[in-house]
């Protein structure tokens, strides 16, 4: 297995480019959100500001009428589309014909954002891993639905490498290991699971590793304490269905938004406290950093 390298400013600078001066919306991608619930809208907004504010050029959320009243009353950047509600407040598995419709037409789609883990999740996740043929980002509830109601095998059937991001409880309901056998071989646990399921590996932890199908593997120790509370994921998620939406290498992708989301954090720790600090206090210092990167 190969060592892990460590992720750095530099890695993100040779990776990301200046805005051409002549470009357009058009010109960074199109990502669709499947995500949001009843219980979770907010997951749904943290997921879509950290692709905004990650240079995404339009950005869509598909999710249910009230998820999409509450985000767009505060994110007004974005493209809204309603679908249909099931019973337990999620999206049903009757939009399933127009997620794919809509999501034929974008360069990256993130599933999974507060989404509730129901069958109907996992019927939607399953129809995206199927059919879709752009970058597909699977995070939180998209990741319980598989392990729940059918097994990871379900990831091998996609038609390129899905992006996944499990902290430690989600990779443990995903490859049947203990919560305490992940830990001890964290970079182990992620390089396994991509390769035997040729997926792109973001294991999330105090530090994190991404791990490809082909055996490249980083690690990234930047971030805080203060990341230790709902919705830093989904911000994280976002982040990467961004970059990936922009054209950017699925596995580079991770590895930019990994380091960007800690190095965020740990400014902002400075700014606000890792005690006071929440998720979406990171944007601010996100900007900051990325004018520091001087993209």
């Amino acid at each position: 297995m190969s060592e892990p390298k460590k992720l750095s400013d530099g890695f993100v600078k040779s990776v990301l480019k200046k805005r051409a001066a002549d470009s357009n919306k058009g010109s960074y991608g199109t990502l669709n959100c499947v995500c949001g619930s009843g219980r979770f809208p907010g997951a749904a907004g943290l997921c879509v500001e950290g692709a905004l504010r990650s240079g995404a050029g339009i950005v869509r959320l598909m999710s249910i009428s009230p998820v999409i009243a509450a985000v767009s009353s505060y994110i007004r950047e974005a493209i809204y589309e309603p679908l249909s509600e099931n019973a337990e407040l999620g999206i049903s598995k009757e939009s399933i014909d127009i997620i794919l419709e809509k999501s034929s037409k974008s360069t990256a789609v993130v599933c999974g954002c507060g989404l509730e883990c129901t069958s109907d999740t996992y019927e939607i996740v399953s129809a995206l891993i199927e059919n879709y043929e752009g970058q597909l980002i699977l995070d939180a509830d998209a990741l319980n639905a598989i392990s729940t109601y059918d097994s990871a095998k379900l990831l091998s059937e996609a038609r390129k490498p899905v992006v996944i991001t499990p902290h430690i409880g989600e990779m443990s309901r995903l490859c049947g290991d203990k919560i305490h056998e992940i830990k001890e071989d964290r970079a182990g646990c992620a390089m396994r699971f991509a390769s035997e399921y040729g997926c792109i590996t973001v294991l999330k932890d105090n530090i994190t590793h991404i791990a490809s199908p082909d055996g490249e593997i980083y690690v990234s120790s930047a971030g805080n304490a203060g990341l230790a509370r709902g919705g830093s994921g989904d911000i994280l998620a976002g982040m990467a269905a961004s970059f990936c939406a922009q054209g950017y290498d699925a596995f580079n992708a991770a590895c930019c938004a990994v380091h960007l989301h800690g190095w965020a954090a740990d400014t902002c720790a400075l700014r606000l406290s890792q005690y006071g600090m929440l998720p979406h206090d990171i944007f601010y210092d996100l900007c900051l950093v990325f004018n520091e990167l001087r993209l």
